[in-house]
């Protein structure tokens, strides 16, 4: 392959998964800038606790790990995992409430790309 293209894919993970990091960093800020860290469910902490994994994985990704593939699947699952969890009633959530059961695997296409950009040879026609 091509310098040229491995650099293009290569900046396309970096700023993808970048956009993800942001997003997660940005979440958990808005949940525990208040100070009142205590005072969380064990649901909220669970899912701040997958936003960590999924903001670790997402750097390696960034850095050429193979395995940070692995954990951003296994943590993204996690999170979705919790998130039927609530739709399912088991817990009270707000972000439930008027969502399809299908909503949730939204949250599988970003790391759908990032995978293929990593693993999919790309071959220019000229």
């Amino acid at each position: 392959m091509s310098g040229k293209y491995l650099l293009i894919r290569r900046i396309a993970i970096t700023v993808i998964a970048g956009f993800l990091i942001l997003l997660h960093v940005v979440g958990l800020f808005d949940v525990y800038a208040t100070g009142e860290v205590f005072r969380y469910t064990a649901f909220e902490n669970l899912q701040s606790t997958m936003s960590v994994f999924i903001i670790l994985s997402l750097t390696l990704v960034i850095f050429r790990k193979r395995i940070g593939l692995i954990g951003m699947w296994l943590s993204i699952t996690a999170l979705i995992l919790t998130q039927y969890w609530a739709h399912f009633g088991f817990v009270e959530a707000d972000f439930t409430k008027g969502r399809s059961v299908i909503s949730y695997l939204r949250g599988f296409m970003i790391p759908t790309v990032i995978t293929a950009l990593y693993f999919l040879p790309f071959k220019p026609k000229y």
